[in-house]
Formats: structure tokens, sequence, C-alpha cells
């Protein structure tokens, strides 16, 4: 697949068919991602790739700590303005897609359960870094790299869906795989074989125009 062609055709998937993703393939997908620039070339990233029943248990967890409407293991910050208005949009989009009504909150309940469960996907990605060093410069790092995963997922016709949502409870998830202390979760990348007839997969987000986020000097 050419950059251009992957780049303009990458999207969150959201649904997954079940068959698993062969190892030698995550394998090459992060082998892909491991090329992305980073600081002075430090490569603060890390990887723990889960499926099968570890995976299972990892579902169970988060699905335990939803229930319990325990607090997060990290403090997010509040979004406003046009950042909040294209948050809501996709929202809409997508709850459209599934045919999820404003009031329903049963519904609604079910789809936010579906990102704590990394959308039933059958493999996971957790990204991690070190967490001795700088968190706000390595989050620039791990952004690379996990953008490099996705277009290379698309290179052997895997979709992915990035989730921060998947690392809320990041602590819980270390102790159950016995991860050391230095690979602390950062970011989850649900990964499969898209289910093309789940609807919300059919949902592309939009962009805004590159001349409305530019400023053009010296042409």
């Amino acid at each position: 697949m050419e950059l251009t062609e992957a780049i303009r055709n990458r999207r969150s998937i959201r649904g997954f068919r079940p068959e698993p993703v062969p190892q030698d393939t995550l394998r090459r997908v992060l082998e892909l991602g491991t090329r992305a620039v980073s600081a002075n070339n430090t490569q603060p990233w890390s990887f723990a790739v889960v499926t099968g029943e570890a995976l299972e248990r990892l579902r169970t967890y988060q699905m335990e700590k939803l229930a319990e409407n325990a607090q997060p293991d990290f403090a997010g910050s509040p979004l406003s303005g046009p950042y909040l208005d294209r948050g809501r949009q996709i929202g809409r989009e997508l709850f459209a897609a599934m045919g999820i009504e404003r009031g329903d909150r049963e519904r609604r309940g079910w789809w936010s359960a579906r990102g704590f469960r990394f959308f039933d996907a059958p493999a996971l990605i957790l990204v991690c870094t070190d967490p001795g060093l700088d968190q706000g410069e390595v989050r620039f790092d791990l952004g690379c790299v996990t953008q490099n995963i996705c277009l290379a997922a698309l290179e052997f016709g895997l979709g992915t869906c990035v989730e921060e949502q998947a690392v809320t409870y990041w602590r819980g998830l270390s102790e159950r795989l016995g991860l050391p202390a230095s690979q602390k979760p950062v970011y989850g990348i649900a990964i499969g074989y898209p289910d093309w007839d789940f609807p919300a997969n059919q949902v592309v987000s939009q962009r805004e125009a590159v001349d409305d986020l530019t400023r053009w000097y010296g042409f």
C-alpha cells in the first residue's frame, strides 16, 4: 500500500472479526512502527502485546473497575472550545451510525463499555514508556510510534483504534501482566481484522481545512 493511500484510508476501527492475528504479523507491524522519529533517537517506547486468555483477563478487570465506578489512574484535562466541539461531533456521528438515540442511556453505556473492552479486538498493543522520563517530552515520541503502528497495520489488512480509555486503570493492567516498574502503559491500540459490517467502521472523521490551520510566510 502506498503511503498516501495508507494515510488517507486510516480510520479508527471499533468492530473486529474474531480471528486471531498471528504473532509474526504483529511483530512485523511493530518493526515498522519503531522506525518512528524520536528526540535524539531516545526511542522511549516499549510494548506489551496481549491476546487470548490474557486479554480476556484484562477485559474482565476493566469491566469490574467500570462497574465499581472506580476513579481513573490518571487525571485527564477537560476539553473546551473547538476541541470539545470536534469530540462531540465524532460522538454524534458514531451514535448515528450505531442507531443510538440521545436519551438511550443503556445503549450509550454499552458503547462506552466497548472502549473499556478494547472494542473486543483479538489483540491489544499497550504502548509503554519509562515513568522516570519526562512524560510531557515522551508523549510526542509515543505519538509518532503509535501513528507508525496504525499505518503499518494497514499493510497487513489490519485495523486499529488508539485508546487512552484502554489504560484508564493502567496500574491494574500492569499488575496482571507482571510489567516491570520501568514499563508504564500510556496508550492502548486495539488491533485486528476489521468487521466491515459493523456500522461504526463506516464513520470517517473529518479534518479541518489546512488553510484554516496554517499561517504561510515568505511565499
